[in-house]
């Protein structure tokens, strides 16, 4: 990922919600030391760094690595860490709570294994992820994405799309969920789409159509300049075991 598009990331994402730290944290109990695996610009490790000792964030991509250096740098407690999922560089059985964003259909297998040599044998995993809520609107976008021969290509080479109970087995889990929305005007909708990993870059012979189609949803739903983004964040929480 170029810096710019980090920047973007980190100035539109969509927030996850501030509410399901103190509810995790109730379920788990103390977590002293978290690693925030596949970090990007740190949005979980400075939700997590309010309340827990040491956050470790882990990233792979030098740029998102670079922005997460200035935008988390008043959070003394968090570390930036140069790793993957598949080879964190973090010491034996030391965590005591993994946290995973939307990055976890990007971890390839051998990532498991990796993520129980670091959790403690009576750590926890959360993964988190985000799902629009709003059907007419994700009807009218992600079809029309899907004809973008360049975005589905890059898409099919970064989604390994590990299926996210390969993580925990048979152990049980639970699953919490958010409803949240945000308002965006045009500026802050197509930040967020260009933020992507997958979003063509402006010399892409497919920038031109995704920016249209991404307007044209954005005419669609918005009221008078700004649309509502509906949308529910999901944690999937459970204690894995080798």
């Amino acid at each position: 990922m170029n810096l710019e598009k980090a920047k973007l990331y980190e100035q539109y994402r969509l927030p996850y919600a501030k509410a399901m730290v103190d509810d995790l944290l109730r379920q788990v109990g103390p977590a002293a030391v978290v690693a925030d695996i596949g970090a990007g610009t740190g949005q979980l490790s400075r939700l997590f760094a309010l309340h827990c000792d040491t956050v470790y964030a882990v990233e792979p991509d030098a740029a998102m690595r670079e922005v997460a250096g200035e935008a988390l740098k008043m959070y003394g407690n968090i570390q930036i860490i140069d790793g993957r999922a598949e080879q964190t560089t973090l010491v034996d059985h030391s965590m005591d709570l993994l946290v995973i964003g939307n990055a976890f259909h990007r971890f390839q297998a051998e990532a498991i294994a990796e993520l129980l040599r670091i959790l403690k044998p009576s750590g926890w995993v959360a993964v988190v992820s985000y799902t629009f809520t709003n059907q007419a609107f994700a009807e009218m976008l992600f079809p029309r994405l899907s004809t973008l021969e360049g975005f589905v290509a890059r898409g099919a080479k970064n989604w390994h799309r590990m299926p996210v109970q390969t993580l925990f087995g048979d152990h049980p889990t639970q699953t919490l969920r958010y409803s949240q929305s945000h308002n965006e005007d045009w500026e802050a909708f197509w930040g967020s789409a260009q933020s992507g990993i997958e979003a063509p870059e402006p010399d892409d012979p497919d920038f031109a159509p995704f920016q249209a189609i991404n307007r044209d949803v954005f005419e669609a739903f918005s009221v008078d300049g700004h649309l509502r983004v509906e949308y529910e964040t999901q944690v999937l929480l459970g204690q894995p075991k080798p």
